[in-house]
């Protein structure tokens, strides 16, 4: 049981990595439009990122949506261990340049079950 916890802990421990996403405009609309963030494509990301830092894999992550290229934007996803354990995590929108979203990805303390 502690070597499971142990894994855990590392697949979590990396409570806040980072990523950088080239969203498309999207075809001549506004110049001010803010770009976003696809759900897909953030779930993928959260899921790299994630397993990157934690030299572990992980099940899936799953968001309640895309997010809005605008600073200070969350959304919320859930990260499934390979034992089945879900964590909650927090994408943040850090920085946008042009279509380059940055985001932060933290993981919750504890276990969300």
């Amino acid at each position: 049981m502690r070597d499971v916890k142990a894994k855990l802990r590392v697949l979590v421990g990396a409570a806040m990595v980072g990523g950088v996403v080239l969203t498309g405009c999207g075809g001549g609309g506004s110049t001010d439009a803010q770009p976003t963030v696809a759900k897909t494509k953030l779930q993928a990301l959260a899921k790299e990122k994630l397993e990157a830092a934690a030299k572990r894999k992980a099940k899936s992550v799953t968001c309640e949506d895309g997010i809005v290229g605008k600073v200070g934007a969350t959304q919320r996803c859930v990260l499934t261990a390979k034992d089945g354990t879900k964590y909650g995590v927090t994408a943040t929108v850090k920085t946008v340049e042009s279509d380059n979203v940055n985001i932060d990805f933290k993981v919750d303390d504890k276990p969300s079950q």
